[in-house]
């Protein structure tokens, strides 16, 4: 419970959807799910293979709401230990600028509380991403938000999904 807590923390501030107009409506939680965890190996492909140690993309989510009744988003994450430093000012970067002139992505650079440099990419139907290095710079923590879809009535949204 503890992780899921730090992931919305760290994704708060991520979701831009607020109505209707951004839910996907050909989508189900599990396809949901397989964009965000699509465009989180998309992302750790920017990572040199040479600098990483180990992946850790997380098998479930929980479901946040995108602030409309029973319109909600698959949450994720990908941690990559990094075996070599990296440049992560570059990496964001790079990662921001592949991604300004995608159709249908807005991407952004920030800075973290402690000084990390992250790409925040927003994307259809209120998806969200964000890339950074962890505090101690040991790995690369890439979080997701799904596009927001409608949630079927026998679905929990207090479900891992």
């Amino acid at each position: 419970m503890l992780l899921y807590l730090a992931l919305i923390g760290g994704l708060s501030g991520c979701s831009t959807a607020t109505d209707r107009g951004t839910v996907d409506e050909s989508l189900d939680v599990y396809g949901a799910k397989a964009i965000a965890q699509s465009m989180e190996s998309e992302l750790a492909g920017y990572i040199p293979a040479n600098s990483v140690a180990s992946k850790e993309q997380l098998d479930e989510g929980i479901l946040f709401s995108c602030g409309a009744d029973g319109i909600y988003q698959w949450t994720g994450h990908n941690f990559l230990t990094l075996s070599a430093p990296v440049d992560d000012r570059e990496l964001v970067d790079e990662i921001a600028q592949a991604f300004a002139d995608r159709p249908s992505f807005a991407a952004r650079l920030e800075m973290t509380p402690d000084g990390a440099p992250r790409a925040r990419l927003a994307g259809p139907a209120g998806s969200s991403y964000s890339l950074t290095t962890s505090v101690d710079r040991s790995r690369i923590e890439i979080f997701s938000y799904s596009p927001c879809f409608r949630l079927p009535d026998d679905m929990s949204p207090f479900a891992e999904y």
